[in-house]
């Protein structure tokens, strides 16, 4: 990609796009390509005023309660980060599964600033409404974006840089987005950092009440990463994956679409009983994995484990 500083870039990309009707690969990155394409083919004329209005209060509130799970296990992460990113002028946002924006924490003056071009509880920031952007974008795209100045469709955008994380149920269904935005003009170089630790945090939590009739596997290759927001969580039910979180879903190359059809045989070369034996699980490429395991509807049986890993 072209060495360019940012702004010089983005301004000749958007020239090329939608000046001459060109595509400009390699100028700006393809996410940010395909999604000024999908913006465009939807309608979206790029010098139009993006109109959008904050629900009532009363809509809301009725929107918070609906997404009372969420909002729950993700405000520990909003408070801790409002206070890390206040110092750069960020603020940190958490919409549900549609791009709805239900809270907004961070810089107050930054606050204040995102409210001018309505990035606000009670606005919904998905592409078809606001266009490119980081929120919206992670949506169509199932993963962590950044948008950054002019990358975003709408030209009064162009003071965000933003970077938005999904954030997924442990069956695999998208119920939310964490988002950082800060000021364009100042570099964000932690955010997404930031954004997709908070969100691992947000979807470790969703496993501490059990999920009922699934065995629940939790796994490392370091003990002492078990219990914390890094380690792999995998639920079993008749032999087949059918819960996980992403770092689960890392330890063995799969993504949230494996979910609901991956077996167990495919995974581990053994019976998950040598979880209590053992304390660890070898996997089908020989790597022994520390761990316990919680039997369908009971509390976790944690293994005392060995010093080394389990020999394969």
């Amino acid at each position: 990609m072209s060495q360019l500083p940012l702004q010089h870039r983005v301004g000749n990309a958007r020239r090329s796009f939608f000046e001459r009707g060109a595509a400009p690969v390699g100028i700006v990155p393809d996410t940010i390509l395909q999604s000024w394409q999908r913006c465009q083919r939807g309608g979206l004329s790029v010098d139009a005023q993006p109109e959008v209005e904050p629900l009532p209060d009363a809509r809301l509130r009725e929107l918070r309660q609906r997404q009372e799970t969420l909002w729950r296990l993700a405000r520990p992460e909003l408070d801790g980060l409002a206070a890390d990113i206040a110092a750069t002028g960020s603020i940190a946002l958490l919409t549900d599964e549609d791009g709805w924006i239900l809270d907004a924490e961070g810089n107050p003056g930054f606050l204040d600033k995102a409210g001018r071009v309505a990035l606000m509880p009670g606005v919904r920031w998905d592409e078809t409404t606001v266009g490119t952007n980081a929120i919206g974008t992670a949506i169509v795209e199932g993963r962590s974006v950044e948008v950054r100045g002019g990358e975003h469709y709408f030209a009064p955008h162009a003071i965000l840089t933003c970077s938005a994380t999904p954030i997924f149920d442990p069956y695999g269904q998208r119920v939310g987005v964490l988002d950082i935005s800060g000021d364009a003009r100042q570099q964000h170089l932690h955010a997404r950092v930031l954004a997709r630790q908070a969100v691992a945090h947000i979807e470790h939590r969703y496993f501490e009440a059990g999920l009922g009739d699934c065995e629940v596997v939790r796994l490392h290759h370091d003990a002492g990463l078990l219990g914390t927001a890094r380690e792999g969580v995998l639920g079993f039910r008749n032999g087949r994956l059918v819960a996980a979180n992403r770092a689960g879903l890392a330890l063995f190359g799969l993504d949230h679409g494996d979910i609901g059809r991956a077996p167990y045989a495919a995974l581990f070369d053994g019976p998950l009983s040598r979880l209590h034996d053992d304390g660890a699980l070898v996997d089908r490429q020989g790597r022994a994995l520390y761990g316990h395991v919680s039997p369908a509807g009971g509390a976790t049986v944690r293994s005392p484990l060995p010093a080394r890993p389990a020999a394969a």
